[in-house]
């Protein structure tokens, strides 16, 4: 069995020379390959290879806009990625060109987007603090040994504390 190669002209996209490998059986019977399932198959490599690539890309850019979006204090970061995933451009090396840009507008158009959730306060500490505010040195003063035995200890000394 041996190989041997047969330089080949076909249209692939582009003007270019397609080196085509022959199968000699041993009895010089040598099958080409036809050229049109070459081209196809040329096709549909090129077509899956820009696919990759372009998924690629995506990854890459989603991971550099969330970061982003993440340092800027984004509350959903990924849905404010699928809101503007159409807008990323590309450099010439296929790097993600504009994201700083993409972060900044969209903070700008949804400024309630970012920044931290603090709820408002519902006072549910309310009835753990000292209701004795009416409690000072005087009214101590005032007020028999068996009143004072009543209240709270802990108020008495942050009273006297004062």
């Amino acid at each position: 069995m041996r190989f041997q190669s047969e330089t080949v002209s076909a249209n692939l996209g582009g003007c270019m020379n397609e080196q085509l490998l022959l199968f000699d059986a041993g009895d010089d019977m040598a099958e080409t390959l036809d050229v049109s399932e070459s081209n196809a198959e040329a096709e549909r490599l090129r077509a899956e290879n820009d696919e990759l690539r372009n998924s690629m890309r995506m990854r890459d850019a989603h991971e550099a806009l969330i970061k982003e979006l993440n340092a800027a204090g984004a509350r959903s970061p990924e849905l404010l990625f699928a809101s503007v995933q159409t807008e990323i451009q590309f450099d010439g090396d296929g790097r993600a060109a504009n994201i700083a840009a993409i972060a900044a507008n969209l903070k700008q158009k949804f400024p309630e987007q970012f920044g931290s959730d603090q709820p408002a306060s519902i006072d549910a500490a309310a009835g753990r603090t000292s209701q004795n505010n009416f409690l000072t040195r005087d009214t101590l003063a005032k007020m028999t040994p068996q009143e004072i035995a009543r209240l709270d200890w802990n108020d008495v000394r942050s009273v006297l504390a004062r």
